[in-house]
């Protein structure tokens, strides 16, 4: 479940019948860690919200799904310095399997893009030598922190944790004067 969040600021002082209100609006990208709101399941890394499954693998269709029923999508990286913080945070874990990503070539053999935008996979996250589609059966993309920086071409079925991220919450508020 995506937290949906607005915060109504006012401000009214002695109203007559015949006053006219001037209404103002804000709206921010995430939620201000002075309202003390939680974003659970949710976590906050940088300035994105993940979820991070640590405690039941599953293929990537159903690792897949599992995000999609709480409104995320699979983690597709968006920049370098996600990927690090990402990376950064899973290698403190000590994970014993790796994390489902969004990357998989379904769409064209070799080639790997984010499934939940159709972007492209950024060769800079590549670890080396991967994509390699060992045994021709390797389609679904995950890090695997004990095994190098990088993303890994793997097989689909293949029991893994993931990490889910979900939409930037917004925070609106308005003042009425």
């Amino acid at each position: 479940m995506i937290l949906k969040l607005v915060v109504l600021s006012a401000f009214v002082g002695v109203l007559s019948p015949s006053a006219a209100y001037k209404i103002t609006t804000n709206v921010i990208d995430g939620v201000p860690s002075f309202l003390n709101i939680t974003t659970a399941p949710f976590i906050k890394i940088g300035t994105g919200y993940y979820f991070i499954q640590i405690s039941i693998p599953k293929n990537w269709h159903a690792a897949f799904e599992s995000c999609r029923r709480m409104e995320a999508d699979l983690v597709a990286f968006e920049s370098l310095e996600e990927f690090n913080m990402i990376w950064s945070h899973l290698s403190a874990m000590h994970p014993v399997r790796p994390f489902w990503t969004a990357g998989t070539d379904f769409a064209e053999q070799g080639k790997h893009e984010w499934f939940s935008n159709g972007q492209p996979v950024p060769s800079t996250l590549w670890r080396k030598g991967e994509p390699n589609n060992y045994g021709n059966n390797e389609h679904c993309d995950n890090i695997y922190v004990t095994h190098g920086f990088g993303l890994n071409d793997d097989v689909c079925s293949k029991l893994f944790f993931y990490v889910c991220k979900a939409p930037q919450p917004k925070t609106a508020s308005f003042i009425v004067w």
